[in-house]
C-alpha cells in the first residue's frame, strides 16, 4: 500500500511539472509597454499649431483613416511598444493618399531613395513651426507612432490639403465677383465649380488670374483638355451626389461639392486618362505577357498608330527606372513602371501633392497583408494566398512558375525562412507575379523620379523627341537582323551576346532579377524578429519538455499498474498456502486455480 501512495505522489509531482512548464513555455509574448505619451496629447500639439477647426475637421476623419491604415500597419514591423518608426510611417501614409487619391505627398512620397531617408513629418512643410516638427521628430524617432498617432498624422496632412480646396475656391468666388456670404443659383454654381476645376487641373493658382483669363480659359478648354467633356460629366455626377436636389447653393455647399469632386478627381483621372494609357501598352506588349513593351515598338506607335504621348527621351526613361535594359540589344519598356511615372502625374496650383496614376499593385498589395496579418510569413504560405489572388491580367487558382517559387524560397534563406513583405525582394518577387501590374523596385540610388521639366533643367535636354529624332530611334532599333548579329555588329565577332531578358514562352522576364534587400524599416524589422525568435524558440522548447514529461508520467503510471498486479498476485498466492484457505481441498486429487 505504500509503494502504490508514493508511485501515485511521484505521477502527480510529474504532471504539475508538465503543467507548469507548459505553462511557462506556451506563453503569449509580453503585451506592449504602455506608452507613457498620452493620445490626446498629439492632437493638441496640431491644434496648437494649426488651430482648433484643424483638429475637430482631424477628428472627424479619424476612424475612416484609422480603417484604412490597418492592414498595412498590422503587417510593419514593430518595436517593444507596438509602434512603428518613422520609416514604416512614411511608408504607410504614402500608400494610403496613392489608394485613397492618387496623391503622391510631398515629403512623403519616395523619390528613388530609402523610405528612411526622410520624416514623414517633413510633409507639414511651413505650416507647423519648427520647434513642433522638432518635438515630434524626436518623440517619433524614440518612441514611433501607434495606430493612432499613425491617423491623427495621416488625417492632419488630409486637412492640410483639403485648406487649399477652401482657399482656392473663395479665390474663384472673388474672380466671378461673388460673395461667400451670399447664395448662387444652379448655374452660377456650375460656371464656378468648372471654373475651379480648370485651374486645379491646368496647375493655376486662382488668386493669381483676372475674370479676362478664366473666362479665355472656360472658352478653349474643350481644345487644351480633349477629356474635359468626361470631366464636366464627372463634376456633375458628384454634384448631384453631394448636394442633391438643391436649386440655390450657399458657400458651404459649393464648399462639399469642391472638396468631394478635388478628393475623388484621382480616381477619376485613373479611370479616363490613365486606364487610356496602360490599354496602349498592353496593346503594345510583347509576346508572353511579359509586362513590357519594345522601346521600338514604343516609339514606332506613335507614327504607326497615333500614341501621341510616348515621345520620352531613352535617357529620361532610364533615369526613370522604366526601362529594362538588361538585353541591350532589345531594350524593353516596363508598363507598370511606365505607368507610374512623375510624368504622368499633374501638379495642382499646390507644392503639397502631385495626382498621379494609382499603382495597381497597391490593390494586390493590400489583400496580401489582410491575409497574412504579420510582418512576415513562409514562402509556403505567400504561394498559396498569391496562386488564389487574381488581377486582371492574370486568373485565380493559378500555378505559379517554378523559377517564381524558386526565387521567393531563395528569399526566405536570406531571413531565417521567412519572407518579410515590406522589403524590395518580396517587392521584386511580386513583380514578376504581376509583371502588368507591379512596377519593377530598383534599389535605392539607382534611379531618380523626376518630373519632365526638373529633368530639362537638369540636363539641358528636352524629354519629348521630335519627330525627326524619333524616326531615328526607330531605324536604330528596328530589328533588321537577328538579336546575336546586331549585339556582335555593335560589340565585335568574338564578344559573347547577353542572355535574352524574357521567355517569351512562359512569360517570365528574371534577368532583372537582383538579389539586393533593403527592408522599409530594418531596425524595427530587428527589434520584430527576435521577439518572435524568442516566443518561437520558447514554444519549441516548451513543446519538447511537455512531451517528455508526459513520457515520464505514462512509463510511471504503467510501472505503477504492474507493481499492483504483482502486489495483488503476492497476496493471492500467501492467502493458498494459508491453512484453511479455500482454495485448499484436501478430498480433491487437484487444486483449484485461485487466479482464474
Amino acid at each position: 500500500m505504500a509503494c502504490r501512495c508514493c508511485m501515485r505522489l511521484a505521477l502527480l509531482a510529474l504532471l504539475g511539472v508538465a503543467v507548469v512548464s507548459a505553462n511557462t513555455f506556451l506563453e503569449k509574448a509580453p503585451e506592449p509597454v504602455p506608452d507613457p505619451f498620452d493620445q490626446v496629447a498629439l492632437l493638441d500639439r496640431f491644434e496648437e499649431a494649426l488651430g482648433s477647426g484643424q483638429r475637430q475637421a482631424t477628428e472627424a476623419r479619424l476612424k475612416d483613416i484609422t480603417e484604412a491604415l490597418a492592414h498595412t500597419f498590422a503587417t510593419l514591423p514593430k518595436n517593444e511598444r507596438g509602434a512603428v518608426g518613422t520609416a514604416g510611417a512614411r511608408y504607410a501614409i504614402h500608400r494610403l493618399f496613392v489608394q485613397r487619391h492618387g496623391w503622391h505627398v510631398q515629403g512623403v512620397a519616395p523619390e528613388g531613395e530609402a523610405w528612411s531617408s526622410s520624416s514623414p513629418t517633413a510633409a507639414l512643410g511651413e505650416a507647423v513651426p519648427g520647434h513642433v516638427q522638432d518635438l515630434l521628430d524626436k518623440r517619433f524617432g524614440s518612441h514611433g507612432l501607434d495606430l493612432h498617432e499613425l491617423a491623427v498624422l495621416a488625417a492632419t496632412l488630409e486637412n492640410m490639403i483639403h485648406a487649399e480646396f477652401v482657399q482656392s475656391l473663395e479665390a474663384t468666388y472673388e474672380v466671378y465677383g461673388e460673395s461667400t456670404e451670399g447664395m448662387l443659383d444652379e448655374a452660377s454654381t456650375e460656371r464656378i465649380v468648372d471654373s475651379y476645376m480648370q485651374a486645379y487641373v491646368l496647375g493655376h493658382n486662382m488668386s493669381e488670374l483676372t475674370r479676362q483669363m478664366v473666362d479665355r480659359t472656360y472658352s478653349r478648354m474643350d481644345r487644351i483638355l480633349p477629356l474635359w467633356q468626361q470631366t464636366r460629366e464627372f463634376l456633375r455626377d458628384v454634384q448631384r451626389e453631394v448636394a442633391p436636389g438643391l436649386s440655390a447653393f450657399s458657400f458651404a455647399d459649393v464648399t462639399r461639392i469642391v472638396e468631394a469632386v478635388s478628393e475623388r478627381y484621382g480616381q477619376h483621372q485613373d479611370s479616363v486618362e490613365c486606364e487610356d494609357i496602360q490599354q496602349k501598352l498592353l496593346q503594345l506588349e510583347e509576346v508572353g505577357g511579359t509586362g513590357r513593351v519594345k522601346l521600338h515598338d514604343f516609339y514606332a506607335s506613335v507614327r504607326k498608330h497615333r500614341f501621341w504621348q510616348f515621345r520620352e527621351h531613352p535617357e529620361f526613361l532610364k533615369q526613370a527606372g522604366v526601362l529594362d535594359d538588361s538585353d541591350p540589344s532589345s531594350p524593353r519598356v516596363i508598363i507598370p513602371n511606365y505607368f507610374n511615372m512623375p510624368s504622368n502625374c499633374f501638379n495642382p496650383p499646390t507644392a503639397l501633392y502631385a495626382i498621379c496614376c494609382i499603382d495597381k499593385c497597391e490593390a494586390l498589395i493590400d489583400h496580401v497583408e489582410s491575409e497574412i496579418q504579420a510582418p512576415h510569413a513562409t514562402p509556403e504560405r505567400i504561394v498559396r494566398v498569391v496562386s488564389a489572388l487574381p488581377s486582371a491580367s492574370v486568373p485565380a487558382n493559378r500555378t505559379l512558375h517554378q523559377e517564381l517559387v524558386a526565387r521567393l524560397e531563395r528569399v526566405a534563406q536570406q531571413h531565417d525562412g521567412v519572407v518579410p513583405l515590406h522589403g524590395r525582394l518580396f517587392s521584386q518577387w511580386m513583380h514578376f507575379a504581376y509583371p502588368r501590374e507591379c512596377p519593377y523596385p530598383h534599389a535605392a540610388g539607382t534611379t531618380k523620379l523626376m518630373s519632365s521639366e526638373e529633368w530639362s533643367q537638369a540636363t539641358g535636354m528636352k524629354v519629348s523627341l521630335m519627330l525627326a529624332d524619333l524616326e531615328r530611334y526607330v531605324e536604330q532599333l528596328h530589328p533588321v537582323t537577328e538579336p546575336t548579329d546586331w549585339w556582335q555588329q555593335q560589340h565585335g565577332q568574338h564578344q559573347v551576346p547577353p542572355q535574352h531578358a524574357c521567355d517569351e514562352e512562359t512569360g517570365t522576364c528574371m534577368a532583372m532579377w537582383q538579389d539586393v534587400e533593403e527592408l522599409v524599416d530594418a531596425g524595427h524589422w530587428d527589434i520584430t524578429r527576435k521577439a518572435n525568435q524568442h516566443v518561437e524558440g520558447a514554444s519549441s522548447v516548451g513543446t519538447v519538455m511537455l512531451r517528455a514529461l508526459m513520457l515520464l508520467a505514462f512509463v510511471a503510471s504503467s510501472v505503477m499498474a504492474i507493481g499492483g498486479f504483482v502486489q495483488q498476485a503476492h497476496e493471492s498466492f500467501s492467502a493458498s498456502l494459508t491453512p484453511g484457505s479455500a482454495c485448499i481441498k484436501p478430498a480433491l486429487s487437484k487444486s483449484t486455480n485461485c487466479f482464474v
